[in-house]
């Protein structure tokens, strides 16, 4: 019996040491996960309540904070959202039809007579109305009169091409 006892004895301090170090092992993961939590609502979102939030719960509901922040943290990150709206955005660029100078593929707007980048002439105004035409017609569709070849004056060294839509791949 006595050395039972004697057992218990000297096993009880290693009993107390390792649960010492459980019990600071559970603190440290405990900490580690509210940091955690921090550093990952923080990139989730810019709402401060939302950020003291999600911290709370981590905080005071030790290891069931976590599956909770998991579960109620919003689903994309700051970047990846930012990354979204661009892609979004040059998706819708991309299906609008652009007008693009054939000289050096530059946009330009659909009234433009000269290419504001490299000066290639790419409508005239009509002899008779004054109303912007495409250099190739030879009949002005809103008045009728037939159209002489004009001479261009300074974009008379670069090619007369209509502008092209460009559907980007």
């Amino acid at each position: 019996m006595e050395a039972i006892q004697e057992f218990i004895a000297n096993i009880l301090p290693l009993l107390r040491l390792g649960a010492i170090v459980l019990g600071a092992y559970a603190v440290l993961l405990w900490a580690a996960s509210v940091l955690w939590a921090y550093r990952d609502i923080r990139r989730r979102t810019e709402d401060v309540s939302v950020q003291v939030l999600a911290v709370g719960i981590v905080l005071l509901l030790p290891f069931l904070g976590i599956p909770l922040h998991l579960i109620l943290r919003p689903p994309q990150t700051l970047a990846e959202k930012y990354e979204r709206t661009l892609e979004e955005e040059f998706l819708r660029r991309d299906l609008e039809d652009q007008l693009v100078c054939p000289e050096c593929q530059r946009p330009i707007e659909s009234d433009f007579i000269i290419c504001p980048h490299c000066h290639t002439r790419l409508r005239r105004h009509c002899d008779t109305c004054g109303r912007v035409i495409d250099l190739t017609w030879r009949i002005c569709p809103y008045c009728g009169s037939s159209q002489t070849r004009g001479v261009a004056t300074r974009a008379e060294s670069h090619p007369v091409v209509p502008p092209v839509g460009v559907s980007k791949q």
